[in-house]
């Protein structure tokens, strides 16, 4: 009797432990590929990802070129082989703006994951959405709108009107130039926000936050009309541009600076 349990046990035990290693998912597959497209009549960039970053950097190319990296989990590499082309990227080109779209498999038993690392000419405007990833925009010249669920976002010599919403995440804004009727719209809820600017700007500003601190420093001139802990308004420089820089936190600091 004893004999046969043993055996009982054993068998289950094995058949256990098959299906645990068949249930893991942990080799992960990557595939790359490289996209491009003329500039020409091309005057806007959408971008759209789940689980993946998204970097656009400017480039003299008369190209728009798009490294796609798509990454599949699997129980080994045959498996995730299988179903890394669950990952569908579409691509469009149609009244002078350029969309590019990964779409997810709706499911919990594998990760996905789709990266876009973009170079494009400068005066490109780009509309970005990402969910759980970080966005980079560096020397663009035409200016963004970010939107992230979890994640950062990154700007370098950013020029033209910017507009960044965070779910949960730091936003780190450094604009080269800011000038007469542009606009700057910064909010997230968990995380810090820095916004770097020309020491010479002239744009009204209001920040507040929640939960941490502001800081405003380096101007040539600052005028304030609110001046707390957690709430700051006013004017950076002298003189009226219809410039505007408006900043909201709900658990985080604002560090408002020169650069």
């Amino acid at each position: 009797m004893r004999k046969g349990l043993l055996l009982l046990f054993c068998a289950v035990l094995v058949l256990m432990t098959c299906t645990s290693e068949d249930d893991t998912h942990d080799y992960e597959l990557q595939r790359t590929e490289t996209r491009t497209w003329p500039s020409t009549g091309i005057n806007q960039i959408n971008a759209v990802t789940v689980n993946g970053e998204i970097v656009v950097s400017a480039t003299t190319d008369t190209l728009i070129t798009a490294i796609i990296t798509r990454a599949c989990t699997g129980s080994d590499s045959v498996d995730a082989e299988e179903h890394i082309d669950d990952i569908e990227i579409t691509e469009s080109v149609a009244g002078g703006e350029l969309t590019l779209e990964a779409d997810m498999p709706d499911t919990s038993e594998r990760d996905y994951r789709a990266d876009f690392d973009f170079t494009a000419p400068a005066d490109n405007y780009l509309d970005i959405i990402t969910v759980n990833g970080d966005v980079s925009l560096y020397d663009m010249a035409a200016g963004a709108t970010v939107l992230i669920t979890n994640g950062g976002i990154t700007t370098e010599n950013m020029h033209g009107s910017v507009e960044g919403t965070i779910a949960n995440g730091p936003i780190h804004c450094d604009m080269e130039e800011f000038g007469a009727n542009e606009s700057i719209l910064l909010a997230t809820t968990n995380g810090m926000v820095t916004l770097l600017l020309p020491a010479d700007v002239r744009a009204e500003f209001d920040a507040s936050t929640t939960n941490g601190e502001i800081t405003v420093s380096g101007f040539n001139t600052i005028t304030y009309t609110i001046n707390e802990t957690n709430h700051k308004a006013g004017t950076l420089g002298v003189g009226s541009t219809n410039a505007t820089i408006d900043i909201t936190v709900v658990n985080g600091d604002i560090v408002i600076q020169a650069r």
